[in-house]
């Protein structure tokens, strides 16, 4: 047997729907000859009757009732994959570049929201390196620290600061009985995110010996950083922010109250003229940090 049409079954649920062939074909903008011709037609494709008269109303036979209610079902299914394919192509595109430790730590379990409020744009997020303010091409938005005041021809905007503090888990500290002084960080293990200036400083303006400051463990990526201090490997150099659960839930302590990279901060980056969405989401984000760091 041939599949019948997608006309055909559409006119036969139309006519299923109104009880008859001028509603039908109203709905359809047919005749009524053509709506009960096709109807005959697909009856006789598929061999059995799915209608009776009653009168000027028109009855379904039982094997018709059966065909209409799984018709109404495919067809629903239909307009809704239509909808869908239509809604996502509509669906405005951002594209946000970001350091991985702000974007695993801080942006992404707030994107919800912003998803939530701005149902229609759809994110494409990608990770980005430190130190360049420049805004790839194929980029709306990024976010990356910066020491001091960047200096660059595009929009910038501050989200919070990037000093860090000599934290470490309490499993850790175990291992040094006593009160935490500075200089019992000259027997602990310490760890450096790619760049050794940072507890070069904190050592100097503590008055302690820098010897054999190199040796420690370098992490380039944050989350590898503060996931070594978590399991209580040693001490390392982190902003609150970005660690805000593991100090909350006691997994990592600040040891004192002394932070460098105190002219650090984590800048958003977008173009001059941008599209309302890019300004949607730069409210947004400004929003967010400004609650957070407030």
């Amino acid at each position: 047997m041939a599949r019948p049409s997608l006309t055909s079954l559409q006119t036969f649920l139309e006519v299923a729907r109104h009880g008859g062939l001028s509603g039908a074909a109203q709905t359809l903008h047919k005749t009524q000859s053509a709506v009960s011709h096709q109807l005959r037609q697909l009856e006789s494709n598929l061999g059995v009757a799915l209608t009776t008269r009653a009168g000027r109303n028109i009855r379904l036979t039982a094997i018709g009732q059966q065909l209409a209610k799984g018709l109404e079902t495919g067809f629903s299914e239909i307009d809704k994959a239509l909808e869908d394919t239509t809604t996502h192509q509509k669906r405005e595109v951002l594209h946000i570049n970001c350091v991985p430790s702000v974007a695993v730590r801080w942006l992404i379990p707030r994107l919800a929201g912003f998803r939530e409020q701005f149902p229609d744009y759809r994110i494409d997020f990608r990770y980005t390196g430190a130190l360049d303010p420049g805004i790839p091409t194929d980029a709306d938005i990024k976010i990356t620290w910066c020491d001091g005041t960047p200096t660059t021809d595009r929009k910038k905007i501050c989200l919070f600061s990037g000093a860090t503090w000599p934290v470490a888990s309490p499993l850790y500290l175990q291992n040094f009985p006593g009160k935490i002084e500075p200089r019992t960080l000259a027997r602990m293990e310490i760890f450096h995110d790619e760049f050794l200036d940072p507890w070069y400083q904190w050592f100097k303006e503590h008055g302690l010996n820098t010897q054999g400051l190199e040796d420690g463990v370098v992490f380039q990526d944050f989350n590898l950083l503060s996931a070594a201090a978590v399991s209580g490997q040693g001490v390392a150099l982190c902003p609150p922010l970005l660690i805000d659960r593991e100090l909350s839930i006691g997994a990592l302590v600040t040891l004192f109250d002394n932070p460098v990279n105190t002219d650090r901060g984590y800048w958003l980056f977008y173009r001059e003229n941008s599209r309302p969405a890019v300004l949607d989401f730069v409210d947004w984000i400004t929003r967010e940090a400004s609650e957070e760091s407030g």
